[in-house]
Formats: C-alpha cells, structure tokens, sequence
C-alpha cells in the first residue's frame, strides 16, 4: 500500500512540476512576439508564423521519430483545435481593444471558467484551497494588470472578445482533461497546429504572401516561438492536466503572468513596478495554496 501511495504521490507531484514548466514556457510567448514586432511584422503575421513554425517543426519530428499516429481524426480532438484557435484569435481582438493588462486579468479568469463547469457539469469537488487560490490568483492578476492606478478605459466590445477567449480557452482545458487522456499530446498538438494553421491562413488571407520574404533573424525567431512557445507548453499542459486534472492546471498556468514579467525585466529590460512584484507574490502563493494541499493529503494518509 505504501508503495502505491508512494507511485501516486510521484504521479501528481510530476503533474504539478509539468504545469508549473509549462507556465514558464508559454512566458516566452509575449517575448518572442515582441521581438517579432521589432522585426516590422504585424500581429496577424505573427499569428501565423506561430501556427505555420508549430505545425512545420512538429510534423517534421513526427514523420521522423513515427512513434506516434501524426494526425488524429478523433471529434474531441478537432474540436479542441477549434477551440485553442478561436481562443487566439479573440484574444488578439481583446489586445486590440483593451490594455494589455486588462486583456491579462479577463483572459486568466478561466481558471474559475474551468472550476465552475468541472462543479457544475461534471461534479467535481470545489475544496477551500482552490477557493483561496482562486482569489489570491485574481488580487494578484488586478495588481500586475495596474488596474489599481485607475485611468483604464474599458470598451465594451473588448470586454466581450476577451470573454469569448476565455471561455474557449476553459473549454478547450476541460475538453483534454475529460476526453483526451489515451491518445499522445503529440498527436493531438500537431492536429491542433494544423487546425490553427488552416483557420488562419483564411481569417489572415491577405498576410499569407508576406511570410515568403521572411529573412533569416525572423525565421529563427519564428522557430524560437513554435517551439519553446507553443509545441512544448501545449504538449505540457494536455500532459499535466491528465496527472492533475483540469482545475488545478489552469491554476498554475496563472503563474506565466509574473514568468513574463520577470523575463521582460531580463531580456527586454522592461520596468517591474513595486505594485507588479506584490501581485506576482499573490499569484505564486495561490500557485503553492493549491500544490500543496493535495500533496499534504497523499502523505497524510
């Protein structure tokens, strides 16, 4: 018994170091997108570049390696994609409308989206320590967002593009965690690059021709991005939700926010705010709230 308990516990501890890998690597995302910016590409280019990096390094691997089907065909899965997509491109509306850290605070409430239909739909038990990381999550998020300084200008449309992404991004996150658990993350991330490359091409049709006269320093970042920004996190997430279930890895993804404010600090020299800092603190603590009761759990019995 105690080497089973032992298994699980190593089980979910894995879960939880994946979920938090995954949050550091998606915070690379604004940074490779920032330095795209600088190269004289625009947003929708850099939509693509995104998708198209992802589906040509992905499928490359997988027509090599052959280890796993290339392409899945399975209903959940298409629609996971549908939805990983539409999630992307509302939240390019969102940014479009609102401030950056507006788009952040209304984005990353999907993890109380997810808690909420896991309850409701699905039964799941709502504990105490989700509550209290749900809402050290939120303080943190109103912090890093700078919504306390005031002077924000809300735009009604915006709101709603940055709800539509939200509530696709959760159902995409409660999608893997019911429906995807036997088939590989590789299989299903290249069929949603692939799905997101093709809804691309025709939502961004007229930015297609552009990414022929890419040089040399935007193709590597481009590389840079598909694969340390979406390959890898996206692989990771299906991975840690299936250890750890769809709650607590939307949970921990919160954590990317203070990531991608500390990697901006670093490489892109940005200023981190006294306000940002506290913010971040909250968000990690709702991080370590919700990692260590499970894992206080496991050992206690």
């Amino acid at each position: 018994m105690a080497n089973s308990d032992s298994g699980t516990t190593s089980y979910v501890v894995i879960g939880y170091l994946l979920a938090v890998v995954q949050a550091v690597l998606y915070a690379t995302l604004s940074i490779f997108g920032k330095l795209l910016y600088a190269t004289g590409l625009d947003s929708h280019q850099v939509v693509l570049l995104r998708f198209l990096s992802m589906t040509v390094l992905l499928g490359a691997f997988l027509v090599i390696w052959r280890r796993v089907p290339l392409l899945s065909m399975r209903r959940s899965t298409l629609i996971q994609g549908a939805f990983f997509f539409v999630t992307a491109l509302f939240y390019l509306l969102t940014v479009e409308h609102l401030t950056a850290g507006m788009t952040t605070v209304i984005f990353y409430t999907f993890p109380a989206v997810v808690a909420v239909i896991n309850v409701v739909v699905f039964k799941e038990r709502f504990s105490a320590a989700i509550a209290i990381a749900l809402i050290l999550a939120f303080a943190g998020l109103v912090l890093v967002s700078g919504m306390v300084a005031g002077g924000i200008v809300l735009d009604a449309l915006g709101i709603a593009y940055g709800i539509i992404s939200c509530v696709c991004f959760a159902i995409y996150t409660v999608l893997i965690q019911r429906l995807g658990r036997d088939e590989s993350p590789l299989t299903s991330t290249f069929t949603i690059a692939l799905i997101g490359l093709a809804a691309s091409c025709v939502v961004f049709a007229p930015s297609v021709p552009t990414l022929l006269e890419l040089d040399a320093n935007q193709v590597a970042l481009a590389c840079g991005m598909g694969l340390l920004s979406t390959i890898l996190p996206v692989v990771i997430y299906i991975e840690a939700i299936k250890r750890i279930g769809g709650t607590k890895a939307a949970l921990i993804s919160i954590s990317e926010t203070p990531f991608t404010l500390a990697l901006a600090f670093i490489i892109l020299g940005e200023v981190l705010t006294t306000q940002q800092t506290i913010g971040s603190i909250l968000i990690i603590a709702s991080v370590a709230v919700v990692s260590i009761e499970p894992l206080m759990k496991n050992r206690s019995r």
